[in-house]
């Protein structure tokens, strides 16, 4: 077992030198300027399904050069054709690069693109058809359309400009008197990416395309630039908040067990540092989806992934050897990106992106870790464990109630931190009503089926609001909010008081936290609700959403508790005193 943990000790440590080996630098979103002058791309730059050796800035120094091949953005799949990306700032902006090209075949085009997804995009590109021009290409919901302006210039400086709803595009030989090629308005981007395109529909020729510099400025005296920084310090407050409820929040919460304290807090520690990092160095391969930029949305993501992975610790905790924990997450980590890649970004097919409505998670982060955790327990409960009870005291539950009420204070951050910037103050406010209904019903629910308060009912599924509302949090009514909080609150009192003991003793497992009560069954009715709840809700798309949940976190989790089970069980199940030095204390 020692060399186990040695072994996993030693994979943590390389996958954090590799994480930070691949960049050391923070690129927070803002206004920004790239002249290749480096011999590797700064990490803002997303090179999406391209083959690297496309890309150069050793061929010619001091510039990024793109060799544009057989393709063409019109005919096939758009995010198959795009080179390299970085995220837009917010508000009005322009884009400006300074490119040599010197197109010899038709079709032959390089420049610059603003791009919202594969329908939508917008690209300023110098050209040859029948003609050398500069092209202002556009795809606006499925409709095409172009313009174009005569030049024979091989240097020159193209701009693409922002303003509102609308988008310019313009070319110049000296980056001071512009030639506009055309204007564009009604244009409904939300999160323009912007970056740089090379491709070529001839099928046997190249041409390269030097870049010297590429450049992001903001309109209007620095307004996108005040904004996105607000944005962005907004968005590190909320993701320092949902570090608490990582920490404190779960990590106390989980402390009702009387005699694993300890084994609890310390679990949930290592949990969270192992999780993060290693989420972020996947998401920085492109498993499962897009390459993500190394900035605060993809810490956001990361912490997503903890919160669920302590949900589904939750149900085996107190079971598990300190180092089996670290292989269960090692375990979930790919697992949980397998389907948030199917639920956000049209892995496979199955769900068009951004038409599940998931705003704060429900389905994507407590129902999977839920279901994840009740697959690994079928494997991992022993026939000891069904006949040793789960203590716990006064002490213990006080403190699994301070790990409660963090959870319920941080809890309106959760949920905004993916939602829009015009939806965060609704989404938050939407949260807090959930809770406050959820709080009161828990106390109703259990004074009349109890028939006294039980205080792990008032602990667990007082948060139930919390993870009902998440889906349709930033979609729906304050009424409906409080509604829906009522109802979570009942439903994971019955199952706490219900619905568990008759579950255990189907599936022979042991919901250690009832996780299955506080994040599986309100996780479900949070993401159907919102078929009621989100006007822009798809009904088919959200039962689907459900169920592909639902079977991925059973068979994924069946899986890890299979290899998990490989590695031995405890001796003494629930107690510290296995694995920590007590006798000093």
């Amino acid at each position: 077992m020692k060399k186990l943990t040695l072994v996993l000790y030693i994979f943590f440590i390389g996958l954090i030198s590799f994480l930070f080996i691949e960049g050391t630098k923070v690129h927070a979103s803002a206004l920004f300027e790239d002249e290749f002058d480096g011999k590797s791309l700064e990490n803002s730059w997303i090179i999406l399904r391209e083959n690297q050796s496309d890309i150069s800035l050793t061929e010619s120094p001091g510039h990024l050069r793109i060799i544009s091949k057989a393709e063409d953005l019109w005919q096939i799949n758009v995010n198959n054709k795009i080179k390299l990306l970085r995220r837009g700032p917010h508000g009005d902006f322009e884009i400006v690069a300074r490119l040599t090209y010197d197109p010899k075949e038709k079709f032959q085009q390089a420049g610059i693109i603003l791009y919202e997804d594969e329908e939508n995009y917008v690209m300023l590109t110098r050209q040859k058809d029948d003609a050398q021009h500069v092209v202002m290409s556009r795809s606006v919901s499925k409709t095409e359309g172009a313009k174009s302006a005569a030049t024979s210039l091989t240097t020159l400086y193209l701009k693409l400009t922002k303003s509102g709803e609308s988008i310019s595009g313009a070319f110049s030989t000296n980056g001071e008197t512009w030639t506009t090629v055309d204007h564009i308005s009604g244009l409904h981007f939300k999160h323009p990416q912007v970056g740089l395109v090379g491709f070529n529909a001839q099928q046997k020729t190249t041409a390269n395309a030097d870049f010297d510099f590429f450049k992001i400025s903001a309109i209007g005296g620095g307004v996108a630039s005040a904004v996105e920084e607000l944005l962005e310090v907004n968005k590190y407050n909320k993701s320092i908040h949902v570090m608490a409820m990582l920490m404190v929040g779960f990590g106390f919460l989980m402390v009702y067990v009387k005699r694993y304290g300890w084994g609890a807090a310390t679990a949930t520690y290592i949990a969270v540092s192992f999780v993060i990092p290693y989420y972020m160095y996947l998401k920085s391969k492109g498993l499962f989806g897009e390459v993500a930029e190394f900035q605060i949305d993809r810490l956001i993501l990361a912490e997503f992934c903890a919160a669920s992975m302590l949900i589904a610790m939750g149900a085996y905790l107190g079971r598990l050897k300190m180092s089996q924990y670290i292989i269960a997450a090692l375990l979930f980590v790919p697992s949980y990106m397998l389907n948030e890649w199917i639920m956000l970004d049209d892995g496979m097919g199955l769900i068009p992106k951004g038409k599940l409505i998931d705003t704060g998670g429900s389905i994507v982060i407590h129902q999977f870790g839920a279901y994840f955790g009740l697959g690994v327990i079928i494997r991992m409960t022993t026939k000891e464990d069904f006949s040793k009870g789960i203590e716990s005291d006064k002490i213990s539950n006080q403190y699994s109630m301070l790990g409660s009420m963090v959870l319920w204070i941080f809890w309106p951050s959760f949920c905004a931190a993916a939602a829009e910037a015009s939806q965060m103050v609704t989404a938050a406010i939407n949260t807090i009503l959930s809770l406050c209904a959820a709080t009161i019903s828990t106390y109703l629910a259990t004074t009349l089926i109890r028939k006294k308060i039980v205080i792990e009912d008032m602990a667990n599924a007082a948060l139930a609001g919390g993870v009902a509302i998440g889906s349709s949090c930033a979609h729906t009514t304050p009424r409906a909010a409080l509604m829906l909080g009522f109802i979570a609150g009942i439903l994971s009192v019955i199952g706490f008081a219900l619905i568990q003991p008759r579950l255990q003793k189907m599936i022979k497992g042991i919901d250690t936290c009832g996780v299955h009560n506080l994040h599986g069954m309100p996780g479900i009715l949070g993401g159907l609700a919102a078929i009621f709840m989100a006007g822009s809700a798809v009904p088919g798309l959200q039962i689907k959403g459900v169920v592909i949940t639902f079977v991925v976190a059973i068979i994924t989790g069946l899986a890890s508790g299979t290899v998990v089970s490989l590695f031995g069980h405890r001796r003494d199940s629930y107690n510290d005193e296995e694995e920590f030095v007590v006798e000093a204390h």
